[in-house]
């Protein structure tokens, strides 16, 4: 039976595809899912909705300690009301799903238009340009219904569910979870609508020229203040109770909250307060599910219609500006040709390339968010103690930037610009060219180490004095010389002229490995710093002697693998299956 009904549904789905519309709807939101033809991360439709749901799951599941009877009665604690407790978790829900929908919607922005080979595709065709223009914008409005259900679907099945667990009625678990499931729904629509409308008016009013150069600084922008919402929605938890008694609160301008008071609402569990966020935040989607259409209709002509007016490159009538003292760099720094001209090639395609910028600075808004909490925590404190919290904060907060910003130029130079171009390194190079890695750690130090050294080194030596704020401030630039040789292991590529396999196995384990690698150098370094601090300044000393030394080790290693491996241009997934070669050849 299962089996004729897969039949049946896959019939009328070749029948539906056979419609003209049907089919370009189909298109349009697969356009969205794609790697855009350049070897990127192309995961499919498959792997990207696992993706984006896969985290509320395991949320889901980590809350089972709060809400599992069996641990409180072990725990002694006899009083406990599930609704109210829920209240900042399904905070942190509502404030998780718009994250996610907002990021993804910035991210994908370019894929959300037709674009110039979608025009010289369909223009010859005879099909009206308004049906054009139907099927994108009715892909559109699928595509935000998809991911705001994707994202919440199986955290709204397992979250109202832990919340209701001693519930003797189902009905209780129902009421809750249509509650829950519409309040993270309706936030997930509101971003992905807001979204579109503030960047597509930007679109439609700003010149086009003016546009391309501030489009990826908002959307990098954007990208910041979204991961600042989730990172202080654990800050907003402990007030978020008063919240239903004080109607004057500060929260009332967040807009998890306001679809918070409408969840709470379709519950019948919602104060006054929360009661007037409800209706906030239904005037907010309805403004926004209004203006992102007729923004899309405003700029649909401008960047559609007139593609044949424009041009695929950009004219320049000035010289590009000199971010850096490329004659000093050429002189102290890039000693050879290859590091010059690579180290230009890779500076400006990160300046440039939208896709290379805003994954960078994604990664660089995580750590800036994560490094401020931190500070902020330490400025609450006092600082005298060299040992207490707030110095371990401050120890912590230049090592968690820096490990974001390494972790993600390491990430995206092995996103490939454009491959269609990497012919000249095929010609020009030679495939035993030494230096690769050393070319890219240089890369990697040249966006880390000029901060370090204005911010840090002068705060270090006024907190704790020349000799011991120097000793700390040696260990922080041991440990930004030693991640770079770390993560630079058999890289044999130049930056952005490499294929990425589209999927890789160990993708899983090196996540994990990711976020250990944060714990150890952002968390567990700081603790070593200072328990050794309490015994001599020597010990740091010897700590950042110890660290140095490891990475001119992994250093001179890379030396040796360049020596013996060839450029690579054209990566190779792993093979299913290894071969023990027992005959030798």
């Amino acid at each position: 039976m299962i089996a004729a009904f897969r039949e049946r549904m896959r019939n009328r789905w070749a029948r539906l595809l056979e419609r003209p519309f049907w089919r370009l709807v189909v298109h349009f939101g697969l356009r969205v899912f794609s790697g855009n033809g350049e070897g990127g991360l192309g995961l499919g439709v498959g792997a990207m909705l696992a993706l984006l749901a896969a985290p509320g799951a395991f949320i889901s599941i980590l809350l089972m300690d709060k809400y599992s009877s069996l641990l409180r009665f072990l725990r002694e604690e006899r009083a406990f009301d599930a609704y109210a407790s829920s209240l900042p978790d399904q905070y942190f829900f509502l404030t998780f799903s718009m994250a996610v929908t907002g990021i993804v919607t910035v991210l994908k922005w370019d894929s959300i238009f037709p674009d110039r080979r979608d025009y010289m595709n369909l223009a010859p065709l005879p099909i009206a340009t308004r049906r054009i223009f139907l099927a994108n914008i009715t892909a559109i409005v699928l595509i935000a219904v998809v991911f705001a259900v994707d994202v919440n679907a199986i955290s709204s099945f397992f979250f109202p569910l832990i919340v209701t667990m001693e519930e003797p009625r189902f009905a209780a678990y129902i009421h809750f979870a249509r509650a829950h499931f519409a309040g993270v729904v309706l936030a997930s629509l509101f971003t992905f609508f807001s979204m579109f409308a503030v960047i597509g008016l930007l679109m439609t009013t700003l010149p086009e020229s003016v546009f391309r150069r501030v489009s990826i600084y908002l959307r990098v922008l954007l990208i910041v203040v979204l991961l600042g919402m989730l990172c202080t929605a654990f800050a907003v938890a402990p007030t978020l109770r008063s919240l239903a008694h004080d109607s004057h609160s500060w929260l009332r301008w967040l807009p998890p909250a306001w679809f918070l008071g409408w969840s709470r609402a379709l519950m019948g569990r919602a104060g006054g307060a929360l009661t007037e966020l409800s209706r906030t935040g239904a005037g907010a989607l309805l403004g926004a599910a209004v203006l992102a259409p007729a923004v899309y209709v405003l700029s649909y002509y401008r960047y559609f219609v007139r593609i044949p007016e424009t041009l695929n490159t950009i004219m320049r009538n000035r010289e590009p500006r000199r971010l850096l003292p490329m004659k000093l760099m050429d002189r102290l720094i890039l000693r050879t040709d290859f590091e010059r001209a690579t180290f230009r090639f890779a500076l400006k395609t990160l300046l440039r390339n939208d896709r290379h910028s805003l994954l960078l600075g994604a990664f660089a808004g995580l750590g800036f968010v994560i490094a401020s909490q931190t500070l902020v925590a330490a400025l609450g404190q006092k600082t005298d103690d060299a040992g207490s919290t707030s110095a371990m904060a401050l120890l912590s907060a230049p090592l968690v930037l820096a490990y974001f910003l390494i972790c993600g130029l390491r990430f995206v130079f092995d996103l490939p610009a454009e491959l269609r171009a990497n012919w000249v390194h095929r010609v020009i190079l030679d495939r035993k060219q030494p230096g690769t890695a050393t070319m890219a750690r240089k890369i990697i130090l040249t966006f880390v180490l000029p901060w370090v050294v204005v911010l840090c080194l002068p705060l270090y030596v006024y907190l704790w004095g020349a000799v011991t704020g120097g000793a700390l401030f040696a260990v922080l630039m041991a440990g930004c010389y030693l991640m770079p040789e770390i993560l630079l292991r058999r890289f044999r590529k130049i930056p952005f002229a490499c294929a990425y396999p589209a999927w890789k196995q160990n993708a899983t384990v090196i996540v994990l490995l990711y976020v250990l690698g944060l714990w150890a150098f952002a968390f567990l370094l700081p603790g070593l710093e200072l328990a050794l601090l309490a015994k001599s300044n020597w010990y740091l000393w010897g700590l950042a002697l110890l660290l140095l030394s490891t990475a001119l080790a992994l250093r001179n290693r890379h030396r040796d693998e360049e020596s013996v491996q060839a450029l690579v241009f054209d990566e190779v997934a792993d093979s299913p299956f290894e071969l023990l070669n027992l005959s030798g050849r």
